[in-house]
């Protein structure tokens, strides 16, 4: 998909650069991306849903990242305890870093990849105007391929790789809405791809979020889950 770039845009992020939403409308462009209220934000120009940025303290996030919440959180559960001294955990499809986040805040050094440049664009922002305690233990990876990265010694690799679109679109939440757009979901055959490279980087332990009812990823099936009403943790352990 094609992004209209707004003043604020960072230079390295592919798009049409543009002045105005009009113009962007004009374009027949669906999103664009710019500065509103001192943050990099996504939205669709003259629609009026709220701008989307990445911000790791308001609403829902600032309550699931509290020391109290954080340790009852499935995905917690699901990364269970660190061996042999490794805490690094790779978020290999970071998207806006919320789980990253959640991750971090449990003590894990989480590795954030994403290879879509608007979602990067948008996490390094996000990453920017986060308390420093809490990106203390998060590292933005280049945008793109993150093999070229040092991925030795992981506890966990994590992998949410969106979630199939659904025929009924308004259904969706415009956050995810938007990501399906950026990042449209994987074939079988990239899905496979996707476990089989997770599995080469030798972790202890491959954790992937599903929707509650969806099958496994790629059709793997892992050792255990950790289950909730609307999305559960596949895990795999290893070694």
């Amino acid at each position: 998909m094609t992004v209209g770039l707004l003043p604020g845009s960072p230079a390295e992020v592919p798009g049409i650069a543009l002045d105005t939403e009009q113009a962007a409308r004009e374009h027949g462009l669906e999103l664009v991306l710019g500065e509103r209220d001192g943050a990099l934000c996504l939205w669709a120009p003259g629609g009026p849903e709220k701008p989307l940025c990445v911000n790791f303290s308001d609403g829902k996030q600032g309550y699931r990242l509290t020391p109290e919440r954080v340790r009852h959180e499935r995905l917690v559960k699901a990364l269970g305890k660190p061996r042999e001294g490794r805490i690094r955990v790779l978020d290999a499809t970071a998207g806006l870093g919320r789980d990253a986040a959640l991750m971090a805040q449990a003590g894990f050094q989480v590795l954030l990849a994403e290879r879509s440049p608007v979602l990067h664009a948008l996490l390094a922002d996000g990453l920017r105007r986060a308390p420093v305690e809490l990106t203390a233990n998060m590292t933005l990876l280049p945008c793109g391929d993150s093999r070229d990265s040092d991925l030795s010694a992981l506890h966990a690799v994590y992998l949410d790789p969106m979630f199939p679109a659904r025929e009924k679109s308004a259904a969706v939440k415009k956050d995810l809405r938007w990501l399906q757009s950026l990042c449209p979901y994987p074939d079988a055959d990239e899905e496979l791809a996707l476990f089989r490279w997770a599995q080469q980087l030798a972790p202890h332990r491959i954790v992937i979020k599903r929707p509650g009812k969806a099958p496994q990823l790629a059709g793997q099936t892992p050792g255990f889950s950790q289950k909730g009403k609307a999305v559960r943790f596949d895990v795999y352990t290893f070694g």
